[in-house]
């Protein structure tokens, strides 16, 4: 696996916002702590007064939310040359100290539960799901906006009752029109109420689009706000949404003073669209895999439903939050709702020994221990078919040689040696793609001195198919690699820079010319 470049940093009169993609390259990361930070340049106020339409002023209050979305079944950082940041006990540190300076929503745009269609292990992923479910409630969160891989790991008919946070979706129907979850959510906090739409994109597996429809986003919107009530302090819509539908729900939907969306492709820098005489409220993206919170400041200065406007002098948010003294807001903020953006990144600092993380690491270790187990059970168990037994490297290397030289020299037959020098040798979310035939039957299951032996590292089975009773058994033969077989473990979150084509050459045992598979 390879490093991944930092994306730049993001900056505009609009828009100031700390953020690396999921890769590790050689910045520093950005302070945890938006308030005490001292890493951002001073920036010039991008609004001054007259500029940004103003409603009827009120008496102002602050609103904090915390969302994260495309977790993807991350529930640790991933120790592999990524940017190692995220996980359920980081988040539940930084959470706790964010609540101690005052009211906290804590939400979920979606993609939670499963770390990919195409690499999922679908026999884990019931209790991946149970697990990912259960940790959202132990770390608080408030509301969950499902999205459609939530949707293929539950199925339509347990997406509304499956333990876990409240959730909701104005988008997603039944073949008779009616909802799946509801449309929308009113939020209570120290005297605090949030007004929050949901907006769930529809459903990409062809087994479910059949048995859930979706509403358009923008009809979906207004529709859900009609509902709300008056009396809220801010109305904000929770998205999983494509992005061009994003942008037309902040356009077309009057009523939200801002979209909170996963980061979907590229990242965006939040839209401030002038919509006539109105402006259209922002759009905000939080980074995926569950690496950073992304902390929404509101100092609310106008009605629930007018757009915010974001302001990017973190200095002056962070002399307010310091002195507690309104400065420029005092006249910029009247009659508007002002947004500030801190991305934080959940590092190694997060990692303490905080009591509010019992109940979080009781948690992943049940999971652990159970997906230990059944891999240790799997493995006992006869191949399914005769010609899938796996006989580990060490019967390979008798008549290629070669092959296994050229082998021994990739990354591919150190890869156990990465999980000794991180200390991960027991963690089952890192076993699959450092070892050989973990959990397979006849493969790698109780990591004993032998098994471990024998199925270390990435060897010739993993790409080529088990090999038991080559060359005697004819029944018995190798498949071509794939890049689908790569991205198993070659995916966005740990692997970014993947490229199949240049990768192969250098893992292939057949040295600089390897056979190109085509997946079929």
């Amino acid at each position: 696996m390879t490093d991944a470049k930092p994306n730049k940093l993001f900056t505009g009169v609009a828009w100031l916002i700390v953020l690396f993609t999921l890769g590790c390259g050689g910045e520093s990361p950005p302070s945890s702590d938006p308030v005490n930070s001292t890493d951002l340049p001073s920036l010039p106020a991008a609004y001054t007064s007259g500029e940004f339409p103003r409603g009827t002023p009120r008496e102002p209050i602050d609103l904090r939310i915390a969302f994260v979305g495309e977790v993807r079944g991350e529930l640790e950082p991933c120790g592999c040359p990524t940017l190692p940041y995220g996980g359920f006990t980081r988040r539940a540190v930084m959470l706790d100290r964010l609540r101690k300076k005052g009211p906290l929503f804590h939400l979920d745009a979606g993609e939670l539960l499963l770390k990919g269609i195409a690499t999922d292990r679908s026999r884990d992923r019931e209790k991946r799901s149970k697990t990912l479910l259960e940790l959202s409630q132990k770390v608080g969160v408030d509301l969950w906006v499902p999205g459609p891989t939530d949707l293929l790991a539950l199925g339509p008919e347990a997406i509304a009752s499956a333990p876990g946070p409240r959730r909701i979706s104005a988008t997603w129907t039944d073949p008779s029109g009616k909802l799946l979850l509801p449309p929308t959510a009113i939020l209570e906090r120290d005297g605090l109420r949030l007004g929050v739409v949901g907006l769930s994109a529809a459903p990409t597996d062809s087994a479910l689009k059949d048995k859930v429809l979706s509403i358009d986003p923008v009809l979906a919107t207004q529709r859900a706000l009609a509902s709300l009530p008056d009396d809220l302090d801010l109305v904000v819509a929770l998205s999983n949404v494509a992005d061009e539908a994003a942008l037309r729900v902040a356009t077309e939907a009057p009523g939200l003073a801002a979209l909170l969306t996963i980061r979907k492709g590229q990242y965006q820098e939040p839209a401030l669209s002038e919509v006539g005489t109105a402006q259209a409220p922002p759009v905000i993206e939080v980074p995926d895999r569950g690496r950073y919170l992304q902390l929404v400041t509101v100092r609310v200065g106008a009605e629930s439903s007018r757009p915010a406007l974001i302001y990017p002098e973190t200095r002056k948010w962070r002399d307010r939050a310091s002195s507690g003294q309104e400065g420029v807001f005092t006249d910029l903020g009247s009659g508007r709702n002002l947004i500030g953006i801190s991305t934080i990144p959940l590092g190694r600092d997060l990692d303490v020994s905080d009591t509010p993380l019992e109940a979080v690491r009781a948690t992943l270790h049940e999971f652990k221990t159970d997906i230990m187990a059944a891999a240790a059970s799997r493995a006992q168990q006869p191949p399914p078919e005769i010609g899938q037994r796996f006989a580990s490297s060490g019967g390979c290397v008798h008549c290629h040689s070669a092959e296994f030289a050229r082998w021994s020299l990739s990354s591919h037959a150190k890869a156990w040696r990465a999980l000794v020098d991180r200390g991960q040798t027991q963690n089952p979310e890192c076993l699959p793609c450092h070892t050989t035939a973990w959990g397979e039957p006849t493969g790698l299951g109780e990591l004993t001195k032998s098994g471990i032996r024998k199925f270390k590292g990435v060897q010739c089975e993993s790409c080529h198919g088990p090999m038991g009773g080559h060359p005697e058994d004819a029944r018995v033969g190798h498949h071509t690699i794939t890049e689908a077989q790569c991205i198993g473990c070659h995916d966005a979150a740990n692997s970014p820079d993947f490229d199949y084509a240049k990768y192969l050459p250098q893992g292939s045992c057949q040295g600089g010319s390897p056979e190109f598979g085509v997946a079929p």
